[in-house]
């Protein structure tokens, strides 16, 4: 389907006048079909625009996968030093720092675990809504028809 040149709605092949912009519409010379029945400069534009779309997806996805890392390495080693705290405490003798230095231990394996998994979260949530400002910017490019945000947008067919 054409696309008007002053407003970038689509519009009907057989159209003199743009009926969302009344601007006359310029007819083309002979021009190369590309797929979905599109001219093909069309064609070149909308894979110009799946290819920029699927690196910001890209970018997206790893953003929210660096989140569940850190998330998972907060878990990790909060839960490592917890245990090596209760380790020292449960192994020392009456009167020794060692008992003190165990509890110092897990209670700041717990601090070190949250405050990660925290930043764990801030970042996987970043992810997140860069992912739902792309679905948002698909959703409401008049250059895609809807198989191609479908496409764009991993959603099912």
């Amino acid at each position: 389907m054409p696309i008007c040149s002053n407003c970038s709605n689509p519009i009907d092949d057989k159209t003199r006048f743009c009926p969302y912009c009344d601007a006359p519409v310029q007819l083309a010379g002979p021009t190369s079909k590309g797929f979905s029945g599109g001219t093909l400069e069309s064609s070149n534009q909308i894979s110009c625009l799946m290819t920029r779309y699927k690196d910001a997806y890209l970018t997206a996805k790893v953003t929210d996968g660096f989140g569940s890392l850190i998330k998972a390495i907060g878990f990790i080693a909060g839960g490592l030093l917890v245990l090596l705290g209760f380790i020292f405490a449960a192994n020392a003798r009456a009167g020794d720092a060692t008992f003190a230095v165990g509890v110092i231990l897990a209670v700041f394996g717990i601090l070190v675990g949250l405050q990660l998994y925290v930043f764990g979260v801030l970042v996987s949530a970043q992810g997140q809504i860069l992912m739902a400002s792309l679905d948002s910017a698909v959703n409401s490019s008049p250059f895609l028809a809807n198989e191609f945000k479908a496409k764009i947008m991993s959603l099912p067919e």
